[in-house]
């Protein structure tokens, strides 16, 4: 007979696994005219110094962050992307991200926005 508990170390085992392992999360707020969303991998270009030279409309606003092995910005910009293809989006203005550590450890995390724009 199977003692009751025999599931206990694999639950323990997955939640330690997702607590220790790195997160990245990434979502937009819509700022102006709504669009359909595109496909998860569009093309999306990014705009890191500077704005466009062509003309363009704000759509929305994203925010992003990692943590643990998963706080750089080369992590967070795919999420970044993604969200940006959600929104309708064909470019992104990034602003520049943001190291900081959390908690009694210092857990690092870098935080990212952008803005998504339509052409």
């Amino acid at each position: 007979m199977k003692k009751a508990w025999t599931w206990v170390p694999i639950a323990l085992g997955l939640v330690a696994s997702l607590a220790l392992g790195g997160c990245v999360h990434a979502w937009y707020v819509p700022t102006g005219a709504r669009y359909p969303a595109r496909a998860r991998d569009c093309d999306i270009e990014v705009f890191t110094s500077g704005l466009p030279a062509r003309d363009y409309e704000e759509i929305a606003i994203l925010e992003g962050e990692g943590n643990l092995w998963k706080a750089e910005l080369r992590d967070i910009l795919p999420k970044l992307k993604e969200q940006a293809c959600l929104a309708g989006g064909d470019a992104i203005i990034l602003n520049p991200p943001q190291r900081y550590a959390e908690g009694d450890e210092g857990t690092p995390k870098m935080y990212a926005s952008a803005t998504v724009i339509r052409w």
